[in-house]
Order: structure tokens, then C-alpha cells, then sequence
């Protein structure tokens, strides 16, 4: 379990990019906020990225990446990102 210092910050409609390499990619979660507390539960996850898939939700119904640094922020129409620890 990954150790917090403080509330998670989700924001809507960004994209965070890697600086380094992503801890691990979920292609099964649905939602931000399942790709946010997947963050939570992972050690050395720092930021998380989500983006929601509209070509097949049914077997990928979006794509959660889990990132040990703060990665390179960008704005987004449809994406959700955030970071752990405010």
C-alpha cells in the first residue's frame, strides 16, 4: 500500500505524460476514479492518468497509466489525471 501525506488531487480533463518510465498500465478499470484509488494502492505511485476509450468499452473501456513522478501535465478535452498526497 502506497503511503500518503495528505488527500489525493484529481483534476478533470488533463493528460499526464511520463518524464521516466509508468509503473503499470490498467486497460480493465472503468472510470477515473477506479484508475485514482488503483494509485492509492500502489506503491511508488505518485500520479495516475486516465483516458476513457470509445472504440470497444466493453473489453477496454479505458486506459489507467500509474506514474512515480508528477510526469508532464497537459490539457485535455477528455482525459482525467490527478496526483496523490495534495
Amino acid at each position: 500500500m502506497a503511503t500518503l501525506s495528505g488527500p489525493s488531487v484529481a483534476e478533470d480533463r488533463c493528460k499526464l505524460y511520463p518524464t521516466g518510465s509508468v509503473i503499470e498500465y490498467s486497460y480493465e478499470l472503468v472510470g477515473p476514479d477506479a484508475c485514482l484509488a488503483f494509485c492509492e494502492q500502489t506503491e511508488g505511485c505518485v500520479a495516475w492518468s486516465y483516458t476513457p476509450h470509445t472504440f470497444n468499452p466493453k473489453t477496454a473501456p479505458g486506459e489507467c497509466r500509474l506514474l512515480p513522478d508528477d510526469g508532464t501535465r497537459e490539457d485535455h478535452t477528455r482525459d482525467f489525471c490527478g496526483r496523490l498526497g495534495g
